[in-house]
């Protein structure tokens, strides 16, 4: 299969080393269309191999499916030079923020059009992504790429808030807990270890309120810990957090859409 990445930034990128490591796409298989020469570059190289355009009809031409990751304003600018005649037929995937279904279609017609938000963790096949009803060839991709389930595209950026956006919330809190490490007196290198196992522990344990309570019994320092947590709303703070990403996300509709630059 023959795969159309337009836009290679950050998650093209995660994408298309997803594809490779999955399976999906071999080397000469992945089409990119990037107006970066750098980033064209990139795609070039090892270890992507991918065949970079800077005209997006080059790069549709040659693809099955497609894939958009670009900003919803440069597809904006980027939709007036699509012919739409090499979208007939071939499934398109928009992993664009905040820009529905009926936007894309307003630009480049009536197509196979999915929309999906995935976790930058698409790139080691261990991304969690949501999708909207997708062709079988489109959501066997999703499957190799990590933790993938269908939902309604209301859901969307809820998804982008809990997943996308909540890497980086769980990242936050590791460093965190590494800086403590660091506050105590260990080098940072250490305090980092010790987090990084330390979380990955907690997620292989399995059910986490089991592992609270089996952790902190009565009296101990453990749960001194969790009670000075819970006195200062922790809970409420992460779910504010993912909240607030979610607010702006659906905001999107209102300053970010398709016409309307933030």
């Amino acid at each position: 299969m023959k795969i159309g990445v337009i836009g290679f930034g950050n998650l093209g990128r995660a994408l298309a080393a997803g594809l490779l490591k999955s399976g999906c796409a071999g080397a000469g298989d992945i089409y990119v269309c990037d107006s970066s020469s750098q980033a064209r570059e990139t795609a070039e190289k090892k270890p992507f191999y991918a065949r970079a355009f800077e005209d997006v009809n080059s790069a549709i031409e040659a693809s099955d499916v497609i894939f958009l990751t670009v900003k919803s304003y440069v597809f904006e600018e980027l939709a007036l030079t699509i012919d739409k005649r090499w979208l007939s037929c071939k499934p398109v995937i928009s992993f664009m923020a905040g820009v529905s279904i009926q936007q894309i279609c307003s630009l480049i017609g009536e197509t196979l059009l999915v929309r999906a938000m995935p976790s930058l963790a698409i790139a080691s096949c261990e991304g969690v992504i949501g999708y909207t009803k997708a062709p079988p060839e489109v959501a066997e991709i999703f499957q190799k790429l990590g933790y993938a389930f269908e939902t309604p595209p209301e859901n969307i950026e809820k998804v982008m808030a809990f997943a996308s956006c909540g890497l980086g919330f769980a990242a936050y809190l590791i460093d965190a807990f590494a800086s403590a490490g660091k506050e105590m007196g260990f080098s940072p290198e250490t305090s980092a270890h010790i987090a990084a196992l330390t979380f990955k522990n907690a997620v292989d344990r399995g059910s986490f309120r089991e592992t609270v309570s089996s952790v902190a019994t009565p009296g101990g320092a453990t749960e001194q810990g969790v009670l000075h947590m819970d006195e200062r709303g922790v809970y409420d703070i992460v779910a504010g957090a993912v909240g607030k990403a979610y607010e702006r996300m659906a905001g999107n509709s209102g300053s970010e859409e398709l016409g309307v630059r933030s």
